[in-house]
């Protein structure tokens, strides 16, 4: 339909299918029906519709919307495909491009589907959130590592709440990227706007925008909130990752029971329990890497305003927020039904030597020693290998630097007293059951708060295109707001 006035022939049938994107579009058609609707009802305030008219693009469009896109392969997009199926059925579809380009036409679809699978995002983060901080609940004493190497005791429910904060942080970005989402394009054009007397304020409300974007050329030139988009999945399937990673070793050690509807077992060694789950989404978080380095690289040298390039980068939308949003479902499950090994975790909490910087700390707090010898007297144990030392072991080492001491032997069980040992630590955001329990309870009030915000944000979006509707009622149509 678009080629006739320009070329007057087909498209080369292998070019056709090489630059069509209707098989990915269909992630947006839904979309592409708000967005018609919406310029329907501008074109027809503006005096370009007759209500008759108006009225039949909009019959014409619920039509449409009802028969859906399965047949439409000919086509080279979905916009083209519902504008031909629209003039199908009513010579009004002929004006329903008037005063628009697919240009600002696509970019108002993208940041639809964009904004609502981001709000689904932060809707997943939230219920993850309200797993971790049940989970923290537990409470068991367990080796701190790190570079993977038993370094001092921890509390689990003090390691689990640390998995709260770092969603607390995706949850933060995913939001932040949501308002920058929600603003609306159309009625930009091609880049320079229109001589048309399109109220862009009016479109831009009725599709439950926040906003409209002001410059005409940014609005179609400007791409960085897929890219946004896509970083926000990456950080929250790194995180998954990175604790995905941990339950594999935790597994190993012996510290958890990976729960069994997130296993495999093999195919020879019956015996076999494997993280697959857990290993899936590890290489999920790879692959979204790799998505969001496309997109980047894609974006990189485009010149200004609109290139068919940007193209490329619509099923790295689709694509990463799909698998964002599947992958936090699956991983919350997997979380909800790990068991710890509690008492496995209490016995290993000594291993490699880990009260070694208590007894450091314990001859700077009671002898006075400073710090940085307190360390070398320490460390020759360890390099002696004596991780049960007495207290002359520790007097001889101290005599050694010139520190005559005396150290009841009470003192050494009192470093390796697990339960005294982490109570001690009452620093902020430290170890001792009160403070881990007053970060939990602040944890359970952002929760509460954040819900609150999201359900407002909801709210806007869902008020906005009722007045869509409503406005379609107006004027004497129906459309089905639930379709």
């Amino acid at each position: 339909m678009l080629r006739e006035g320009r070329f007057g022939g087909k498209m080369d049938p292998k070019a056709l299918k090489f630059s069509s994107s209707i098989e990915h579009d269909r992630n947006i058609f839904h979309y592409d029906v708000l967005v018609d609707l919406a310029h329907t009802l501008n074109l027809f305030k503006g005096g370009y519709l007759s209500r008759e008219e108006a009225l039949e693009i909009i019959e014409a469009l619920k039509e449409v919307l009802s028969k859906g896109d399965e047949n439409w392969k000919d086509y080279e997009d979905i916009h083209e495909a519902i504008e031909a199926e629209i003039t199908k059925r009513t010579p009004a579809g002929k004006k329903l491009h008037t005063g628009r380009s697919r240009n600002d036409e696509v970019a108002t679809c993208l940041r639809l589907f964009a904004r609502d699978r981001m709000l689904e995002v932060a809707e997943k983060l939230l219920a993850l959130q309200e797993v971790v901080l049940k989970i923290s609940e537990e409470d068991a004493i367990m080796p701190g590592f790190t570079h993977f190497q038993f370094a001092q005791p921890t509390r689990l429910s003090h390691h689990i709440l640390m998995f709260f904060d770092l969603f607390e942080r995706d949850l933060q970005r995913a939001l932040e990227t949501f308002k920058r989402v929600n603003k609306c394009p159309l009625g930009s054009s091609a880049f320079a706007g229109t001589s048309y007397k399109l109220d862009r304020t009016y479109v831009s409300k009725i599709l439950g925008f926040d906003d409209f974007l002001e410059h005409s050329e940014d609005s179609v030139a400007s791409r960085d909130f897929i890219i946004e988009s896509v970083f926000v999945c990456v950080s929250v399937l790194l995180n998954i990752s990175r604790i995905c990673e941990e339950i594999i070793l935790f597994a190993t050690l012996g510290f958890i029971e990976l729960p069994d509807a997130y296993s495999s077992t093999s195919s020879i060694m019956p015996q076999k329990k494997n993280p697959d789950i857990a290993e899936l989404l590890r290489a999920k978080c790879g692959k979204l890497i790799g998505l969001l380095t496309s997109a980047m690289t894609i974006y990189k040298a485009l010149p200004f305003s609109y290139n068919r390039d940007f193209q490329e980068m619509n099923q790295i939308l689709y694509s990463a927020l799909k698998e964002a949003i599947e992958a936090l479902e699956v991983f919350c499950g997997m979380l909800s039904k790990v068991k710890f090994k509690k008492e496995v975790m209490r016995e290993r909490a000594l291993e490699g030597f880990t009260f070694a910087t208590e007894l450091a700390d314990m001859l700077v707090r009671d002898f006075k020693v400073p710090f940085r010898d307190a360390h070398r007297i320490i460390a020759k144990l360890a390099s002696e290998e004596n991780y049960d030392p007495s207290p002359e072991d520790l007097e001889k080492n101290a005599l050694e630097l010139g520190y005559t001491l005396k150290i009841p032997e009470e003192k050494i069980s009192e470093a390796k007293d697990l339960d005294k040992l982490l109570e001690r630590r009452k620093t902020i955001g430290a170890t001792a059951k009160e403070e881990v329990e007053r970060m939990r309870s602040m944890r359970r009030e952002r929760i509460m708060k954040r819900r609150r915000e999201l359900k407002r944000i909801k709210n806007r979006v869902e008020n906005g295109l009722e007045l869509l509707f409503a406005e379609i009622k107006k004027i004497g149509g129906n459309f089905d707001a639930n379709r």
